[in-house]
């Protein structure tokens, strides 16, 4: 039995979401003697500052991002955290005796090279950039993987002009877990209007997925309501996750429909015409993929603020950071269809290069088994 073992990190979800997708890859096309093991050899305390930095003092979290954002800080914070993750990395090495290596979080990149040198090993090491514009430095100091796969030309372009050996470094697109791209397939008008029908909704509303699971429901649950008052033709699908006051606040309100947390979301963004919420690169290639144009309406300060430019460059959706601003285009996209239309054309020709540049990642990783 051979062995992937994908390194991720918890602090976040779009680490993880990159590393299932990779998974969800691998096992489409994998044999029956290949496992393929997820892992987070963090200690504890990692998630538990970035839950706490994350939902109250995102200011700091901006600070850390920066300040470790230079050539010289990056290569100092890889080496203190090689001290705090060696061990338990050497161990997972060790008990899984992994075929390949691969990471989808910069501070486990100079950290595995060093384990494998101080393990003697020659295992194959495979790195997943997860930024789709602005690569952190803390992805350019380690250049000694086997393989590094550069999910955007910008990033490909990035790492080419800091002196990644060309011969290691790969052009591919942004993976998606799998049940976006079955959901891709297998779209068109009845399904949605059968997903919509199910949850109450009208088929013929203009449907927004709005990404609402936040810690607060006051302040958002306003916000809501504000949206839903500018048209009668509008209707939204909230993603409340674990949010259980803003799930209550809305399970009766007309136009509405709280999702409560579900690992199956694919079928419920398809069903909407635009996807609204935080400009995350996972979530805003998980809406490419299914082809809908993304509304970003927030972004965690220094780590997702290229990720705006990279919508409005590529033309995947709109920035509307104010609630003004989303009012005003959600009318105009509820009364002017074609401002909607032509964004989808956009948008479906990011997804049919994206589907085939990640067609390729496959192949790159069985080549080092």
């Amino acid at each position: 039995m051979r062995t992937i073992l994908i390194l991720t990190s918890k602090t976040g979800g779009g680490h993880v979401s990159l590393a299932e997708a990779l998974r969800d890859l691998l096992q489409a096309s994998a044999s029956d003697d290949l496992r393929i093991e997820i892992v987070d050899p963090q200690a504890s305390f990692f998630h538990w500052h970035y839950r706490l930095v994350s939902r109250y003092a995102l200011w700091l979290w901006s600070a850390e991002f920066k300040l470790i954002d230079t050539p010289a800080r990056a290569r100092l914070a890889h080496h203190v955290f090689t001290t705090l993750v060696a061990r338990s990395l050497r161990a997972t090495i060790q008990r899984l005796q992994p075929s390949i290596i691969i990471t989808t979080y910069p501070f486990l990149t100079y950290e595995v090279i060093q384990v494998l040198q101080s393990l003697g090993s020659t295992i194959p090491f495979a790195m997943l950039f997860t930024d789709p514009l602005a690569l952190h430095a803390s992805w350019l100091t380690e250049k000694r993987a086997s393989v590094v796969l550069a999910p955007t030309r910008e990033t490909y372009q990035r790492a080419e002009g800091v002196g990644f050996v060309p011969a290691r470094l790969h052009q591919v697109g942004w993976p998606v877990r799998a049940q976006f791209r079955q959901q891709a397939l297998q779209a068109n008008a009845t399904r949605r209007a059968t997903i919509l029908q199910e949850l109450g909704l009208n088929p013929d509303r203009f449907t927004v997925f709005l990404q609402g699971g936040g810690e607060g429901a006051a302040q958002f649950g306003q916000a809501v309501e504000q949206l839903l008052s500018i048209d009668d033709k509008l209707q939204i699908i909230l993603a409340t996750g674990t949010n259980h006051a803003l799930q209550a606040r809305f399970q009766q309100v007309k136009n509405v429909y709280p999702l409560p947390f579900t690992k199956e979301i694919a079928s419920y963004m398809a069903a909407a015409d635009v996807i609204m919420g935080k400009a995350g690169p996972n979530m805003l290639f998980e809406a490419v993929t299914l082809g809908k144009p993304f509304i970003a309406t927030t972004y965690i300060p220094g780590q997702e603020e290229a990720n705006l430019e990279f919508i409005q460059q590529h033309k995947l959706g709109w920035v509307a950071l104010t609630l003004d601003e989303q009012c005003t285009l959600l009318q105009k996209l509820v009364t002017q269809s074609e401002i909607l239309q032509k964004m989808e054309q956009t948008v479906a020709a990011y997804q049919q290069w994206n589907n085939a540049q990640t067609d390729l990642i496959v192949p790159l990783l069985k080549q080092l088994l």
